[in-house]
């Protein structure tokens, strides 16, 4: 297993700790809702392009960009198995 070490300047620090408690809040509120309930709620807050960033780090810009194969699985498909794997009412 490989470890990779990031160093966050205090603003990066800052928004990670806000991101972390909104997706805790999230979490908890999926949990409280039934099966219908949170994939209608997931259906609407899917993104509605592509996941993409650029950063920069000592000089180098750094593009990611996600893509997903739609030959494989669908979206709610990928949804319904990741809920059912790590929700249980």
């Amino acid at each position: 297993m490989n470890i990779i070490k990031l160093e966050l300047t205090e603003q990066e620090a800052k928004i990670y700790d806000e991101v972390m408690e909104q997706i805790e809040k999230t979490a908890a509120f999926l949990v409280g809702l039934s099966h219908e309930e949170r994939l209608d709620w997931l259906k609407k807050h899917q993104y509605s392009r592509p996941i993409s960033f650029e950063r920069e780090i000592d000089g180098t810009i750094y593009t990611v960009n996600a893509h997903f194969s739609e030959n494989t699985e669908t979206v709610e498909g990928k949804i319904n198995r990741i809920l059912n794997q790590n929700i249980t009412l």
